[in-house]
């Protein structure tokens, strides 16, 4: 293979094929042999999702042929070839569950490996799957060795992304591709000649079947070249007079809806040109876009963009429009989902970013919406840094007042003001945490600290202080009876309290109280009324360190199934979720289910991390009595995977349906190592309710391919119950049938 090719081969072809089927899922259930079947029903799924991820990067690869400096040079063979490759992958991309119509591909700025430079930084999505160059190694290591150049070539497809100037590229993914692919290639060729024809001046060269059209590269609203109106010109062979015109007439449209009080506007005028019922008629639309605003401050088609993300969107186009990378990074400063697990570097570049849109939009009629969208996002997310990182950045202010030069690392004074203010509440939080072991001093500034984070008076503040106080005897022990006396006031600030409660005091609380302390907790959940905000708090804490668990994972979990299933308030009372819920989905709170969901396939890969991270914890604590490190029980790993499958039994998603089935794969087999570990015969019980979980999960979510699996655990009835000589065990052991039998039975009810 040639350093400008890229195919499908046998070993990518014969993965595709198992896309969308659970033939290698059956399969592995059916081999035997190994030590833990949920790791390796896990790295199955990955296996299967890692078609999709393959394919986005050739995808990639062949997309960045058209954009690399001299492509192909004339060599109209090469450049056919490279096309029939992309367009056979975009059909099979096609065929891809959940593609949503469309792929990305996306600058971030922002790698997880510390050596890669940050402009060669992207990610490429389709649907709720994605891969980064972070990824790409392990995609490439569960593959075999033909994939060892994958890292490569996503390299490569990504430094010339970052040479030719993309944030990001939008590729439509129709359901009749064939009929599409003509205007896909003329795309294609009119974005090979698009930079260097916007640099020299000079028409866009294109040669079509031995025809070659000269095109001209259109400009913006702003005067500054667009990829996007010259392909929406060159595809539907619009003069270059007639588009001066429409974008005029398009930008002065735009500026008079501007001035209205309509709830969604457009980000530019090749957007709002497409919405336009006589422009939709008469035009075709692009299959490729490339930098176009609209997909750094939306992912989905069917999203319309709220007038100040237009503005913000704008704003940055005109103050950095020559370099879309800067573009791409100022919008994420303003609406970036990463600061939870952001560093003091690339927060300090952002808050200076965030700093650069405030300044350049003093002069601007709209000033009013631009820094009240600017400054409450920024703040929403300064919400969520970690406080370590808030301590460790560091800004100056800039007075603004034009009569001297700011000092160096100056940052607009309401930024300045923000950022002093969370340092000032890390240091109140650290004062929080150390009254469990002694007298600590609050002062005036951290009442009044308090009272504005809680958004309570200053008396409110010193009472809420005394109330936590109450919490603890002077030896730091936990007092159930204080925090009942202070539950009724703590219920006023049910977001706030419940962040700070679960982040800084579970960790200080000693070990004898920890149970009393998390059931009181979760006694404190079930009584809020917004619960979505603590849901989104234990989400992110129970995947925060995948690799590792956390003797608070399995309260986590819990008050997970407790908001989820929130109407019930008597699950308070319950030191585990009670089975039943599996099969009742009449009470379940939507929005935080639909939330869930998409959570947790869009960090897929966290999640099968940690179920195996789990899962082996468990085996270890099945050998030792408990685990090495943390000293977890075997008894709170067994609760901790049963809550997870009954989690994942309400929240309906592909993620959750992989792990029931590796659950039902390995809890399925007596002959599983998960039996027969030193320690196993005493939790034998807990192991056979897993099994019971499991079973009931995949029937509630699953369908008709997962029949035979469950078939297939009914022919083992006779061994679970030799697992163990009790009657009571086997009693038990005797109605695994019976369970295989009613989530059978639940499928072909729901099919």
């Amino acid at each position: 293979m040639g350093d400008k090719e890229i195919s499908l081969d046998a070993d990518a072809q014969s993965l595709f094929e198992q896309f969308g089927g659970m033939e290698s899922w059956k399969e592995s259930l059916n081999s035997g042999g190994s030590a833990d079947r949920l790791a390796d029903s896990l790295q199955a799924e990955q296996k299967r999702l890692d078609t999709v991820r393959i394919l986005l990067i050739q995808m990639a690869y062949l997309i960045s042929r058209y954009l690399r400096d001299g492509a192909f040079a004339g060599k109209a063979q090469d450049e056919t070839r490279v096309f029939q490759k992309l367009s056979a992958v975009l059909a099979k991309l096609g065929n891809a569950a959940g593609h949503l119509g469309c792929a990305f591909i996306r600058f971030r700025g922002a790698p997880s490996n510390p050596d890669m430079p940050e402009k060669y930084d992207y990610e490429l999505l389709i649907g709720n799957t994605g891969v980064d160059s972070h990824m790409a190694p392990r995609v490439a290591r569960r593959n075999g060795p033909k994939m060892a150049n994958l890292p490569d070539r996503l390299l490569d497809a990504f430094t010339v992304f970052s040479d030719y100037g993309v944030n990001n590229i939008f590729i439509e993914i129709p359901d009749n591709p064939t009929q599409h692919l003509p205007s896909l290639q003329l795309c294609l060729k009119i974005l090979t000649g698009f930079r260097q024809s916007r640099k020299s001046g000079a028409p866009i060269k294109v040669d079509l079947d031995g025809q070659v059209r000269n095109l001209a590269v259109i400009n913006d609203e702003s005067m500054l070249p667009d990829p996007n109106l010259t392909l929406l010109a060159g595809l539907n062979r619009i003069k270059p007079r007639s588009m001066e015109l429409l974008v005029e007439k398009v930008g002065q449209w735009l500026r008079l809806q501007e001035k209205k009080s309509t709830a969604n506007k457009f980000a530019g005028v090749y957007n709002a040109a497409l919405e336009f019922p006589k422009l939709q008629a008469r035009l075709k639309k692009p299959m490729v876009e490339m930098n176009n605003v609209k997909w750094l401050i939306s992912e989905n088609k069917e999203d319309a963009v709220t007038l100040e993300k237009a503005y913000v969107a704008q704003l940055a186009l005109e103050m950095a429009g020559s370099t879309p990378q800067r573009v791409a990074k100022m919008i994420k400063s303003v609406y970036g989902d990463d600061y939870a697990s952001i560093n003091k570097t690339r927060l300090g570049e952002r808050l200076h970013l965030s700093s650069d849109l405030l300044s350049a939009a003093a002069d601007r009629s709209e000033k009013a919406k631009l820094n009240k969208e600017v400054l409450g996002n920024l703040n929403q997310r300064l919400e969520q840094v970690k406080d370590h990182v808030i301590d460790e950045v560091y800004v100056s202010e800039d007075s603004g007042d034009g009569g001297k030069q700011a000092p160096s690392g100056a940052v607009h004074s309401k930024v300045y003001k923000m950022v002093e203010f969370y340092k000032g509440r890390s240091t109140t939080r650290k004062k929080m945490v150390g009254m469990v072991n002694g007298p600590i001093e609050f002062k005036p500034r951290d009442y009044a600290i308090l009272a504005k984070d809680f958004r309570i008076s200053n008396d409110d503040a010193v009472d809420l202080v005394e109330k936590l106080k109450g919490c603890f005897s002077q030896g730091g022990r936990f007092n159930k009876r204080g925090f009942h006396a202070a539950f009724e006031h703590f219920k006023q600030y049910e977001q706030k309290i419940f962040g700070f409660l679960w982040h800084h005091m579970k960790d200080v609380i000693l070990p004898e109280d920890r149970v009393l302390f998390l059931n009181a907790l979760q006694e404190l959940t079930s009584h809020m009324k917004q619960p979505k905000r603590a849901f989104k708090i234990l989400l992110e804490d129970i995947c925060w360190d995948p690799k590792m668990v956390q003797f608070s994972d399995n309260k986590a979990v819990m008050l997970a199934n407790l908001i989820v299933h929130r109407p019930d308030k008597s699950l308070a009372d319950y030191e585990i979720t009670p089975e039943d819920i599996v099969l009742n989905s009449q009470n379940l709170d939507r929005m935080v289910v639909q939330y869930a969901a998409w959570r947790i396939d869009r960090d897929r890969e966290l999640f099968f991390t940690k179920v195996t991270t789990i899962h082996s914890k468990l085996s270890e604590a099945l050998c030792l009595g408990e685990t090495s490190q943390q000293h977890i029980p075997a008894s709170v790993l067994l609760n901790l995977e049963r809550e997870l499958y009954i989690f994942l039994s309400m929240v309906v998603c592909d993620t959750g349906k992989a792990i029931l089935r590796s659950a039902v794969n390995e809890y399925g087999d007596p002959n599983a190592e998960i039996y027969h570990h030193k320690e196993s015969d005493q939790f034998m019980g807990g192991l056979m309710q897993n099994l019971r979980v499991s079973l009931r999960g995949l029937g509630t979510v699953g369908g008709m391919g997962d029949v035979a699996s469950l078939e297939a655990v009914k022919q083992h009835n006779e061994d679970f119950q030799r697992l163990k000589n009790d009657r009571q065990f086997r009693a038990q052991a005797r109605l695994v049938t019976e369970w295989a039998d009613e989530a059978i039975k639940i499928i072909k009810f729901n099919a």
